[in-house]
């Protein structure tokens, strides 16, 4: 083989590999179900009263302990994994759209908040976050006499 040959096979090794990390990056981790994105982004509500800021995340199937809640500022971020449930020998599917691997998800909040008020309450496949808005300073009118 020449080295001309060397090369040209040394060059479509290379895309080879570069091909193989595309496609495992637009696939997900190797044995997920297919088209699910490397991060996953859980679907969220968020809502305020007149005292609070309350964000409802939907996380089916996540135990409460895989979950990392942190508010910084007006920051709100979620993040955690959805560990792949095990599979069964034996099992052929024909069908498997229920993505697995790391989530998070990153939220500006409509208003200041307490976050050392914080409550959450997971039911139903539902992670509730009640956030007591941050008590704002009164202005106040200051009366000014003369001597």
């Amino acid at each position: 083989m020449t080295e001309h040959a060397a090369d040209i096979f040394s060059e479509f090794d290379r895309i080879k590999v570069r091909m193989t990390q595309v496609w495992q990056q637009a696939l997900g981790p190797p044995g997920a179900p297919r088209f699910c994105p490397p991060v996953l982004e859980p679907a969220v509500d968020v809502y305020e009263t007149a005292d609070e800021v309350v964000i409802v995340v939907d996380l089916p199937g996540i135990a409460d302990q895989e979950v990392e809640i942190s508010v910084e500022g007006r920051a709100f971020t979620l993040r955690g994994e959805r560990v792949a449930r095990q599979g069964h020998p034996g099992r052929l599917y024909s069908q498997m759209e229920i993505c697995f691997g790391p989530f998070e998800r990153v939220l500006a909040l409509p208003a200041e908040v307490d976050a050392d008020g914080a409550t959450a309450n997971y039911q139903d496949g539902f992670l509730e976050i009640t956030l007591p808005k941050a008590r704002r300073q009164v202005s106040r009118q200051v009366r000014i006499t003369l001597r």
